[in-house]
């Protein structure tokens, strides 16, 4: 049972500070911002040694290394966006009253560049990956990276609980973007794929023997596609999700949040 309950703990933990930690990063005062962007660079040039040299190693320390620095390299995107260093070249609200396609247009512009950073790191991450035993840390990222992708997706679209709160005041133009509205025909759809990939998974996960290598990546892999699968249906449902960062959310913070909503409403 400890062979299972470890890994699940561990990616459910990690996953959970390391969301903490961004927020309450981004929910700094701005002059922090270049040292924030600094330490998650770092983090990300140790990440990468990481992943490189666990390339040949197979033991179960290395699995947990893996998607720790599957992690890392992603939290790097996520840091980088939220800060507002990497987004795109439109930095203006929605023109009221566009339709789908030419909101998606500009939609797209206000997050174009971080989408082909995303994409060109994803290609690095695959050449160097190549041909390696140990894959955990690639696994983790395309993992989070298609996760995102359909999750963005589900709010283009509309879903009636939008979790816009967390988005820092210098972003506060994106919610304009947003559709909060009863589900879309995407919605089912996202869910589907997202729970899909989570039982392919779980069910590899459950074919390979225990306190393995293998095992342990998939059961961490697995948590985390789970824990997308939650994170989806919280777009549905009214989940008190946001009660699980209340601690990395500063008051100020959330009061900042609170007026920028309301101004993009009245407009």
């Amino acid at each position: 049972m400890a062979d299972i309950l470890q890994p699940i703990l561990f990616a459910a933990l990690l996953w959970w500070f390391s969301t903490g930690a961004i927020l309450w990063l981004i929910g700094l005062p701005k002059h922090t911002f270049k040292w924030t962007a600094l330490g998650a660079t770092t983090l990300l040039a140790g990440a990468t040694i990481v992943m490189l040299s666990l390339r040949s190693d197979t033991t179960t320390a290395a699995a947990y290394a893996g998607f720790a620095a599957g992690v890392a390299l992603w939290a790097w995107h996520e840091v980088m966006f939220l800060l507002g260093y990497i987004s795109g070249p439109r930095k203006a609200p929605c023109p009221p009253g566009l339709a789908t396609w030419p909101r998606f247009v500009a939609s797209t512009k206000t997050v174009i560049h971080h989408e082909l950073v995303i994409a060109v790191h994803g290609c690095l991450i695959l050449i160097m990956s190549w041909g390696a035993v140990n894959q955990i840390a690639a696994w983790t990222f395309f993992l989070l990276w298609g996760m995102r992708i359909s999750a963005k997706l589900i709010v283009f679209f509309g879903a009636p609980n939008i979790a816009d709160h967390f988005l820092p005041a210098h972003l506060g133009y994106l919610k304009s973007y947003f559709q909060k509205r009863s589900i879309s025909t995407f919605v089912p759809i996202a869910i589907t794929m997202v729970t899909s990939v989570a039982a392919v998974i779980l069910y590899h996960a459950a074919v390979t023997p225990l306190d393995t290598f293998p095992s342990a990546g998939l059961i961490m892999i697995a948590t985390l596609a789970a824990l997308a699968v939650l994170e989806h249906w919280a777009l549905i449902l009214p989940l008190p999700d946001a009660a699980l960062w209340k601690w990395a959310v500063r008051p100020s913070q959330s009061t900042t949040t609170k007026m920028t909503s309301s101004k993009w409403r009245r407009r």
